[in-house]
C-alpha cells in the first residue's frame, strides 16, 4: 500500500514540475512577443521621441527578461542593442531599406541566440521572433 501511495505521490509530483515547466516557457515566450511587438512599434516610429520611448520600453523588457527566464540575456541582447540604435536613427527619418536591413540583422542575431540556448530563453527568444513577426503583417 505504501509503495502505491509513494508512486502515485511521485507522480504526481513529476507532473506538477512538467506543468509548471511548461508554464514558464509560454510565459517567457508571450513576454518575448511583446519585446518583437515593440521592435515593430520602434521600426515604425514616426519622430526621434517616439523612437526612442520604444528603445526604453525594449530595454525595459530586455531587464525583465532575466527575472522571467531565471538567466542574464545581457550578452545576447548587446548584439541586438546595437542594432536596435541602428534601427531608431533610420526609421524615424524614413530610411525603408536601412530600416528593412536593421530588421533582418535582428532577426539573425535572435536566430544566433535561438541556437546558443536552451528552454526558456529559447522559448522568450522564439516569442521575440514571433512579435517581429507582425512588423509584416499590416
Amino acid at each position: 500500500m505504501n509503495r502505491r501511495i509513494a508512486g502515485a505521490a511521485g507522480a504526481i509530483g513529476l507532473s506538477l514540475v512538467l506543468v509548471v515547466t511548461g508554464c514558464a516557457g509560454v510565459r517567457s515566450e508571450r513576454q518575448g512577443k511583446q519585446v518583437g511587438k515593440s521592435i515593430c512599434d520602434l521600426k515604425d516610429a514616426d519622430n526621434a521621441d517616439d523612437a526612442q520611448k520604444q528603445i526604453d520600453k525594449i530595454n525595459e523588457d530586455f531587464s525583465d527578461a532575466r527575472r522571467i527566464t531565471g538567466v542574464d540575456v545581457n550578452q545576447d541582447v548587446r548584439a541586438i542593442d546595437e542594432q536596435l540604435g541602428d534601427l531608431a536613427k533610420h526609421a524615424p527619418d524614413g530610411q525603408g531599406l536601412l530600416t528593412e536591413q536593421d530588421i533582418a540583422t535582428i532577426r539573425r542575431n535572435l536566430t544566433q541566440a535561438i541556437h546558443s540556448t536552451s528552454e526558456n530563453v529559447q522559448h522568450y527568444y522564439e516569442g521575440v521572433r514571433e512579435g517581429l513577426d507582425t512588423c509584416y503583417d499590416n
